[in-house]
């Protein structure tokens, strides 16, 4: 799956489980998941490569419940990989 289309199918699925996505121009910050009030926000740096701005919506996906979100398979199986990749060890 090409990177854009990732990205896309990543987008789309944040939007399901109600993450709003601001992409803008963000100096001196790190892109990210942030809460307000109830809204979760996921603020993307535009100026990130695409790998990057996957990497930012696996970080931000990876901590909601997917199980019953309809997700195309390689979509599923990178924010599986990106869980286990994340567990801590002990």
């Amino acid at each position: 799956m090409r990177g854009t289309r990732l990205l896309m199918e990543l987008e789309s699925a944040a939007a399901r489980l109600g993450i709003q996505v601001v992409h803008e121009k963000l100096p001196g910050t790190r892109s990210g998941l942030c809460r307000l009030r109830d809204q979760h926000l996921l603020f993307v740096d535009k100026r990130l490569r695409t790998e990057e701005q996957i990497e930012v919506f696996l970080a931000a996906l990876s901590r909601f419940p997917v199980e019953n979100l309809q997700l195309l398979p390689r979509v599923r199986e990178l924010l599986e990989q990106y869980r286990e990749r994340e567990k801590p060890v002990i």
